[in-house]
């Protein structure tokens, strides 16, 4: 019999780390101006009484959104719901997302836009965002931007343009997947941010798009196809380029020169818009429950990256019998300990 004083944290990854090894993964921690903020974290949160405050919109679980068609695509399932918290963000700075895992195999772009909040963000319905894009970086050089977030610890560092107007925002960052051919899968999740400064500026025209609609156009490739040599980049400019800290990628081109505190330049053909992914170390996770948690999830990246099975759903076949697990067991337990 588990004892009383065993936390659900702890509980929750009694049945998470065996299976941590074929996990997708998810945003567990933000440095954003030198502090560090938690993630929504699916495994621990929802149990938790009274829910912890946080920046980021809630998430279900860390599986992918399929359908680019749903509201789920703009800040996952449940992101339509606002966060209570926002973190404040000084424009010019850095905001940096870190993962603590992501599959090899899992191969895609990687992107970051914001979205004004035309006020409170907590209130703010996310249908009506209007998003302009901050970074985004693809294929170069023969590698996949997921796996430059890798070699990065899996982090990605994002800079808030100097130029933008003071207000609150939802900053939306995300890996798309492309190992299950024909059907790609969107990890996004939104946090919720004010930024402050002397910027006046908002991005407006050609520069916005909506979600959904953002991915009606894209072809999506076969990564494991010989004959796969490029990809275009979905989505605007970036707006505010010349505060750009990167490039936006879309080979082929020469491998660039990449250091661990290094931004990465473009090279030859690349399209020359602002994908950072400077590696950030940031503090610990703010809690012991979510320091657990990210203990167990980060065996997931040692994947080779060759071509994975999934169901005919899109879905990592290794996903929905963990998942339930987690689920019934954690929540059988919290009834029992209320």
């Amino acid at each position: 019999m588990f004892s009383t004083s065993l936390s659900l944290a702890a509980l929750a990854l009694v049945f998470v780390a065996p299976s941590a090894v074929n996990a997708h993964g998810f945003i567990h921690e933000y440095e954003i101006d030198g502090k560090s903020y938690s993630g929504w974290i699916p495994w621990t949160d929802p149990y938790l009484s009274p829910l912890p405050s946080r920046i980021e919109r809630k998430i279900p679980d860390d599986g992918p959104v399929l359908d680019v068609t749903s509201p789920d695509i703009a800040c996952n399932k449940g992101g339509e719901t606002g966060a209570k918290a926002v973190a404040p963000v000084t424009a010019g700075s850095k905001i940096t997302f870190d993962w603590q895992n992501w599959p090899a195999d899992h191969l895609g772009p990687v992107s970051t836009y914001m979205a004004a909040c035309n006020g409170d963000c907590e209130s703010f319905d996310v249908t009506q965002a209007k998003w302009f894009k901050l970074d985004a970086a693809g294929y170069s050089g023969g590698k996949w931007a997921s796996a430059q977030l890798i070699d990065n610890g899996f982090k990605w560092t994002s800079t808030v343009p100097s130029q933008l107007k003071a207000g609150e925002y939802l900053v939306r960052h995300e890996i798309v997947a492309l190992h299950s051919v024909g059907q790609p899968q969107f990890y996004p999740s939104c946090a919720q941010v004010k930024v402050t400064g002397g910027g006046s500026q908002v991005p407006s025209g050609a520069s916005l798009v909506s979600l959904p609609g953002l991915y009606d156009n894209t072809k999506w490739p076969d990564i494991w196809d010989d004959n796969f040599k490029s990809f275009a980049i979905p989505g605007p400019a970036v707006a505010f380029t010349s505060s750009s800290s990167g490039s936006e990628e879309s080979d082929p081109a020469p491998a660039s020169t990449h250091a661990s505190s290094s931004t990465h330049v473009p090279t030859s053909s690349a399209t020359s818009h602002a994908a950072s992914s400077t590696q950030v170390h940031t503090s610990a996770v703010t809690s012991a429950d979510e320091s657990a948690t990210s203990t167990a999830s980060r065996a997931s990246s040692t994947v080779a990256a060759s071509k994975p099975s999934s169901t005919g759903s899109g879905r990592c076949s290794a996903k929905r019998s963990r998942r339930g697990m987690v689920k019934r067991h954690v929540s059988h337990h919290a009834k029992r300990h209320h």
